[in-house]
């Protein structure tokens, strides 16, 4: 289990709560990006210290591909997210993600990813030291979330860690990806406010982690308005499957772009956290 960060004091104890649990702190990896804020001064796991830089997304990427490559000399499988990021086997079909990847031995899997969304009328703001999916109601299908992020071979990521030089996408429904960016509006705000004003390698790197607040703001209002629609969220769940098949052709027509999916693709309906999955993290 393997993250980088920089000052996630909120994000980073919920994401190691999570993989511990998976996979044990023995397992957990944190590559720390320069942190100053004390966050990662005492962690339980392992944690590997790099110099503050200005924010290079395709310089980071590579040295997460080469740094994953190298444990994947000591394990089997080898799971990368950013720390909003959280990977869940679909407990209708696997007890853990040790399990699915057991039962799985590809040499790369997709998740099948999804926005957690803050419905900022109906829900109070979230307590992150507590369950998150009890707290949560609305999902909503995210093209840009379905990562190929569990690997048994070393890989090629693309910037961002959105698709591999390898192989086009194919989400795989057991395995979920839960994007915890926009679960909160404060602390989407807070996070905002810190990656705005950190450097970056260039002017026009990162657009998306430094937008102003109100169209932050306007913009998951908008996406937490959408209305619902029925879905199991289940290996055959009409609704989710055609998303997924989806991915899969627009990948195979765009396969020689440098992303073979369209990051801007997201659902247009909102769908309820399942029962089964709210006791997952």
């Amino acid at each position: 289990m393997v993250t980088m960060v920089y000052n996630e004091p909120v994000f980073l104890p919920v994401w190691l709560r999570h993989y511990a649990s998976q996979a044990g702190m023995a397992a957990c990896h944190v590559i720390d990006h320069g942190s100053d804020d004390g966050s990662t001064n005492t962690l339980p796991c392992n944690v590997l210290r790099l110099p503050r830089s200005p924010q290079d997304d395709a310089r980071r990427t590579r040295m997460i591909g080469l740094f994953c490559a190298s444990l994947l000399e000591w394990y089997e499988a080898v799971i990368y997210c950013d720390v909003d990021e959280i990977l869940v086997a679909d407990p209708a079909l696997y007890g853990s993600l040790a399990e699915l990847s057991q039962a799985c031995p590809a040499p790369c899997l997709t998740a099948t990813g999804f926005d957690l969304l803050h419905r900022i009328t109906t829900e109070p703001a979230l307590d992150f030291s507590a369950p998150i999916l009890t707290q949560r109601s609305a999902l909503r299908f995210s093209a840009a979330m379905c990562k190929p992020c569990l690997i048994r071979e070393p890989v090629t990521w693309s910037p961002g860690f959105h698709s591999i030089r390898e192989a086009l996408p194919n989400p795989d429904p057991a395995l979920m990806l839960f994007h915890l960016r926009y679960c909160d509006l404060d602390e989407g705000l807070n996070r905002l406010a810190r990656t705005r004003a950190q450097p970056w390698c260039n002017e026009d790197a990162g657009a998306h982690q430094r937008m102003a607040d109100e169209p932050w703001r306007e913009m998951l209002g908008n996406m937490a308005g959408l209305p619902f629609e029925p879905a199991t969220l289940g290996e055959e769940d009409p609704a989710l499957k055609t998303w997924r098949q989806r991915l899969i052709r627009e990948g195979k027509e765009r396969a020689q772009d440098p992303y073979p999916i369209d990051l801007g693709l997201s659902g247009d309906k909102l769908w309820a956290v399942p029962d089964r999955l709210k006791t997952q993290f």
